[in-house]
């Protein structure tokens, strides 16, 4: 049973109570666990019938119609969210029911006639009131003479605040459909997930929107947005479909808007050839006022106003939100626990858009930076080093949810090979499409759909706080009559980690002075692995992991230098000024997060900064001669507050650098100075050699 609203500012028969809501927000301990209600009953499709009379008196006057689809007999209570709204009346089908309780949060509603599984009723609430917002990020806000919701809130739990705007069933596996009959004034447009079906002009100059979304959803993918749009429609090729697009936006950003949103198609054609067909409705962008951020409603995807610019600076961010289409939106995690498979993975699809657009290099320095950034502040905004499932609430879209779930996703990838890894990940959207997943149903389709193993790889990476670190514990060359016999040693050490990662993989590649090179695959479990090659040619160095392919405690940087200058070294704290040069330089440097295998010297009896160190090794030509410049961070600059103690140092002054050729050897101390500049917090060293340096305090001046 549907009821459409016909007066526009209807006077409803109130029958005022006062409340206290209950609390919303994760400090509450009785909040329920949102998924439990599930087991009883289904919602499978909403209509929302909706007025909003007046912008700026910042009221809404609504009836929801609920059909219900119990999933046990003898149901006796049906329990749904509405947070903070003045409740008018409930009915089931054609009968009012009176005794039911509402307290701000939950409306418990009794059910006269026990309703049997297999069978469907329609609940109808009307309401009226302020929608609420989030006090960190999310809800509803009526802002600038517009209206629109956020579907999540960072503060409040459940996370989906749908709640905030009608009754529901509030949690992440509740999945319905849906009709949106939104009455508003006249000049004014209402826009919603789905197709538009048509409109109504009132004769009271007010006008209803509806919109069809066939396709079903979480709550907190509803979404409604209210302002003196103009819109912007194209229709894209799809692999397997023409697909209607609409971009809604104020007049004044129309223009802009032409030229932000000009490559949707690529983006869309994108994201298909890696994860299969869009199956939506459309493809959708709203324009909100919203001080930041974006949030991924089902084919309305709400966008800062801010970010349309008239170029492509917030590309990646488009394309994140439509790359949930596929991850979040299809296929939806099952608890907020399990929010990397949303975050992480929408995040990681903005590298492969990188990659797609800007080429391998390009897609390389994203995945790097991206790498660097979890390393230094991820346990600083987390408080604390935390795997990527079962985050705490107050987490849920941290820095270790998204970021280090990028990191997590490319390297399974690069675990897996491209050839399993995007056919297995087809599989499992196919097989949760428009329901809800767990981490272990995502392991457990990749292990069925490529025949590997990750017990191990989701233990550690996914399960698990911390990262491992993998290098070079020894190598050794052996002549025969027509090849190279190589035995190499990798140690993994940790960096946050409770136990050593088992079952790795990682590349490892040999190259001479003439830059002949092999690359092969070592695989090892433990503290140490050691594994054989034979090569056509004697190795000069040895290097691990030169593509960044595993997300490990290393942030590195591999150049070719042909010419004196200076160059940065990102994400390595390091840069080289290269004073001679007559032929190309190979230069990988490495700044580990780890402390080094051994911290000792013979010479030096100073303090070691023991909570990383930097590897420079490469092919350099005979007359090759450059200058080091190793970053620090001083605890009495303003950035201080913002980094870890990697490199924090309290006397700059006492610094010095510490030198080995390989790992094992004991530390020297070698000839370096401080940089002039004071803005420059940097020691320096000439005539840089391949090996590893390490940095250390002087005491007792």
């Amino acid at each position: 049973m549907t009821r459409n609203l016909i007066i526009p500012f209807i006077t409803f028969i109130l029958f005022f109570s006062a409340f206290i809501p209950e609390k919303d927000n994760l400090s509450n301990p009785f909040s329920p666990d949102p998924n439990t209600r599930t087991d009883t009953f289904d919602v499978v499709h909403y209509t929302i019938n909706l007025i909003v009379p007046d912008i700026k008196d910042k009221q809404v006057y609504g009836i929801v119609d609920l059909q219900i689809q119990p999933l046990i007999n003898d149901i006796d209570t049906i329990t749904l969210d509405l947070f903070g709204f003045s409740v008018d009346s409930i009915w089931i089908e054609n009968e009012r029911i009176n005794r039911y309780s509402y307290n701000g949060r939950f409306i418990r509603v009794p059910v006269k006639d026990e309703i049997q599984s297999k069978s469907s009723v329609v609940v109808s609430v009307f309401y009226h009131g302020t929608p609420s917002s989030d006090p960190g990020w999310g809800g509803f806000y009526f802002k600038n003479d517009m209206a629109y919701n956020m579907g999540v809130g960072m503060k409040s739990y459940p996370h989906g605040v749908g709640r905030y705007w009608y009754p529901c069933v509030d949690n992440f596996v509740d999945r319905a459909t849906y009709d949106y009959f939104i009455r508003v004034p006249e000049n004014y447009t209402a826009v919603c997930p789905g197709e538009l079906k048509e409109t109504y002009l009132h004769k009271d100059s007010t006008v209803t929107w509806h919109w069809s979304l066939e396709d079903n959803i979480p709550t907190y993918l509803s979404s409604v947005a209210i302002s003196e749009y103009e819109v912007i429609r194209d229709t894209l090729k799809g692999i397997e479909r023409m697909i209607p697009s609409s971009v809604y936006v104020r007049p004044d950003l129309k223009n802009k808007a032409d030229s932000s949103f000009s490559e949707i198609e690529k983006y869309l054609a994108v994201l298909e050839n890696y994860f299969g067909p869009y199956r939506w409705q459309r493809v959708g962008y709203v324009d909100v006022p919203f001080s930041g951020g974006a949030m991924e409603h089902a084919t309305n995807i709400a966008i800062s106003g801010s970010t349309i610019t008239g170029n492509y600076r917030f590309e990646t961010l488009y394309f994140h939100e439509l790359a949930h289409s596929w991850f979040g939106n299809m296929v939806t995690c099952r608890t907020s626990g399990d929010m990397w498979l949303n975050e992480g993975w929408a995040s990681y699809c903005e590298a492969l858009f990188i990659n797609h657009k800007y080429g391998k290099e390009k897609f390389i320095d994203y995945v790097r930076d991206n790498h660097y950034k979890v390393l230094m502040y991820a346990h600083l905004r987390d408080n604390g080093m935390r795997a990527v499932y079962g985050i705490p609430k107050e987490f849920t879209y941290g820095s270790t949810v998204y970021d280090k779930g990028s990191d997590v996703v490319h390297t399974l990838r690069n675990y897996l090979g491209d050839d399993q890894f995007f056919p297995a990940v087809k599989k499992y959207l196919d097989k949760y499409a428009f329901n809800d997943a767990s981490t272990e149903d995502l392991k457990n389709i990749l292990c069925d759909q490529t025949k590997t193993n990750l017990d191990d790889f989701f233990k550690s990476w996914i399960y698990s706080p911390g990262f491992p670190h993998f290098s070079i514990d020894t190598f050794m060359v052996h002549k025969n009559e027509n090849s190279y016999d190589v035995d190499v040693v990798i140690e993994q050490k940790l960096r946050g980690a409770d136990e050593l990662y088992n079952l790795n993989r990682i590349e490892i590649t040999f190259m001479n002075d003439n830059w002949e090179k092999e690359t092969a695959l070592f695989g090892f479990s433990g503290r140490k692995g050691e594994n054989h090659f034979k090569l056509p040619f004697e190795p000069t160095i040895v290097l691990l992991d030169v593509e960044e392919k595993v997300s490990d405690a290393i942030t590195g940087y591999t150049r070719v230098l042909k010419e004196t200058g200076e160059y940065e070294f990102d994400a390595s704290f390091f840069r080289q000024s290269v004073k001679q040069i007559t032929d190309s330089a190979l230069v990988r440097v490495e700044y580990h997060w780890v402390t080094p295998d051994t911290i000792k010297s013979k010479e030096f009896n100073g303090k070691f900064l023991t909570n990383g160190y930097w590897s420079v090794n490469g092919i350099f030509p005979e007359d090759y001669d450059a200058t080091g410049y190793f970053k620090y961070f001083s605890k009495q600059s303003r950035q201080s507050a913002y980094v870890d103690n990697t490199l924090l140092v309290d006397d700059p002054e006492r610094l010095v650098i510490l030198f080995r050729e390989q790992q094992g050897q004991s530390w020297r101390q070698i000839p370096s100075g401080k940089s002039n500049k004071k803005s420059q917090n940097e020691v320096i060293v000439k005539h840089l050699l391949s090996g590893d340096y390490i940095m250390g305090q002087i005491t007792g001046l």
